[in-house]
């Protein structure tokens, strides 16, 4: 059975299309996070971790492509979306997304866009608020673009640990691989919160 899988996985990641469907895919997510394009490109990089294929930098170069492309549409559609934005529950995790990166953005946009690529619904988010206030578009498309790039090479680099790890086993290694970039996921989220409110504690900042 494991061998099927990695044998079907196999054949799909070595398809010349398999780069502009993550590109599409991430794409999407950029635009309706529901499908975890982090856990794809955790097992993707897992996956060349342990049998060399796909390859990791063409793996990150489309990753990174879909990012920027999917985070300008955003920013594009903010007009649009705002009005949906601002009728979110606040208690559900848009809503309290929503509540992060209006906090944020008043004292750091820079850091927040890139902070914000990290975290599924709050790139949603940060984007539509961002082309809602016409945010200046050459400074937004700066700082995105790096926090595209940090992201794509955080999320397929920690899969491609877990996989070399268990070369012999490529099944094992792709549950590690998509584990620790879960974990990492989880880690970053908590520790820019934890900076973020010591910053503020220095500045003087209320955290309400």
């Amino acid at each position: 059975m494991a061998d099927s899988i990695v044998l079907w996985l196999e054949q799909l990641m070595t398809m010349p299309i398999f780069y502009p469907l993550v590109t599409l895919l991430i794409i999407l997510d950029a635009l309706a996070p529901i499908v975890p394009s982090e856990t794809v490109l955790n097992l993707a990089g897992a996956f060349s971790g342990s049998q060399g294929v796909p390859n990791v930098w063409l793996l990150i170069a489309f990753s990174l492509l879909g990012a920027v492309i999917g985070d300008n549409i955003c920013y594009l559609m903010g007009t649009r979306l705002v009005t949906f934005v601002d009728r979110l529950d606040p208690e559900s995790k848009a809503g309290q997304s929503v509540t992060w990166v209006r906090r944020n953005m008043r004292r750091r946009a820079g850091v927040t866009i890139i902070v914000a690529r990290f975290l599924p619904w709050a790139r949603w988010v940060a984007t539509i608020i961002l082309g809602s206030v016409r945010y200046p578009w050459p400074v937004f498309f700066i700082y995105d673009t790096l926090g595209a790039t940090l992201w794509a090479f955080q999320t397929v680099l920690i899969g491609y640990l877990g996989g070399s790890l268990f070369q012999e086993n490529p099944l094992l290694g792709m549950i590690v691989g998509v584990i620790l970039g879960t974990a990492v996921g989880a880690l970053i989220q908590k520790s820019q919160e934890r900076v973020f409110e010591w910053v503020d504690e220095r500045r003087g900042y209320s955290r309400l």
